[in-house]
């Protein structure tokens, strides 16, 4: 592996690993600034995070299922985050890599649900049940905006399909259900219905405590960076290509800076819509996202047509 490779490699394990957390502190802070609130230091998170997994877990049920629950879904985000464009560098590609990264994505929502159903408890159950109609919702949006852009691409890569696209009435379509469907699938508000910290006490995660909920924790915050991440690489990579060589280190890192920069907009965004709406409904947002997925149907048709 070449020197070059190595740094990226290394960023890019900074980038899935260590930056959620900080993504997430300063997310707190915005939104409690957007509130007229003092808020909690940029790096609580890290805090929180660390005083978790320094403590051992009270466990409600001896199930295999509940205990290895935090674990799959901690591997199943940084598999997806993996198979993502960190620059030019890849640390994980192959032909047909996107069906994969959904696959994965699928896989951390299932262990939401296992952790939510195999504990004797309402709230726990509840939110499970919501994390359940949630993910049957949107994950479509998700698959017919990512379809839509393979589909004019003619390429089934998470990083080959930023390289060939060319800007089309349905490929600002698919931009727009991907915004969405990111937004969504990170459970922002007002889609953080499963948890639902107010309502019924973090749902699925209620009985957990300890490192099994700091890595349950951790394990959310980077999801959200990885989907944040491909729709930021969806962006990032067709602009940066236009001016610079992606081959070459210089456009690597030109394009690196872009997707991270891209991030942090989109984080910001987020909190200040967090900080600025209320909670829906589950039957609100499920909804929603049938009437947006019915509209995605559309846009793959005029896809299909070549517009």
């Amino acid at each position: 592996m070449t020197l070059e490779k190595i740094a990226f490699a290394a960023v890019s394990l900074m980038i899935i690993i260590l930056l959620p957390p900080l993504l997430d502190g300063i997310s707190r802070k915005i939104k409690a600034t957007v509130q007229e609130r003092q808020g909690p230091p940029v790096f609580q998170t890290y805090y929180d995070l660390s005083s978790l997994l320094s403590m051992e877990p009270i466990l409600p049920t001896d199930r295999l299922g509940f205990l290895i629950a935090p674990y799959v879904a901690f591997a199943s985000a940084v598999s997806a985050a993996l198979l993502l464009p960190f620059g030019n560098f890849v640390p994980v590609a192959f032909t047909g890599d996107i069906f994969v990264f959904l696959y994965v994505l699928a896989i951390f929502s299932i262990s939401m649900m296992m952790a939510g159903f195999l504990v004797n408890n309402t709230y726990s159950n509840a939110g499970a049940n919501r994390e359940m109609m949630l993910i049957l919702s949107v994950e479509p949006i998700l698959g017919i905006a990512i379809g839509i852009l393979a589909l004019k691409t003619h390429s089934l890569s998470v990083s080959g399909i930023p390289l060939n696209l060319s800007l089309t009435p349905s490929v600002v379509l698919a931009f727009i259900f991907l915004a969405y469907a990111v937004y969504t699938e990170c459970a922002f508000i007002p889609f953080d219905i499963a948890e639902a910290e107010t309502e019924i006490l973090e749902g699925p995660l209620v009985e957990y405590s300890g490192k099994l909920l700091g890595i349950f924790k951790w394990a959310m915050l980077i999801k959200r960076v990885a989907l944040i991440w491909l729709f930021a690489s969806f962006i990032a990579l067709p602009l940066v290509s236009r001016f610079a060589d992606l081959s070459t280190p210089y456009g690597g890192a030109i394009a690196l800076i872009t997707q991270l920069a891209l991030l942090v907009i989109f984080y910001t965004m987020s909190a200040i819509i967090e900080s600025t709406t209320a909670r829906m409904k589950v039957i609100q947002a499920i909804r929603q996202n049938t009437v947006i997925f019915l509209a995605g149907i559309v846009a793959l048709v005029i896809a299909s047509l070549g517009w």
